[in-house]
């Protein structure tokens, strides 16, 4: 699996927590975002962020499609 594919499925998994209120935010009774930005329209560094996770999934186990 490529780093950028699984990047971007860790960020509809955080999209996934976020519908369903399973967050840190979440559980602090803090309010979450009325909407989840999409892959495209996050910022780079945020982008940068899911590639980190996903090279050291990718390290650590053997992930396959």
């Amino acid at each position: 699996m490529e780093v950028e594919e699984l990047a971007k499925e860790l960020h509809e998994a955080g999209r996934e927590a976020v519908m369903t209120q399973k967050t840190v935010v979440a559980s602090l009774g803090l309010k979450t975002p009325a909407k989840f930005l999409e892959w495209d329209e996050i910022a780079e560094a945020a982008k940068e962020g899911r590639r980190i996770q996903a090279r050291y999934l990718l390290a650590k186990f053997d992930i396959v499609r």
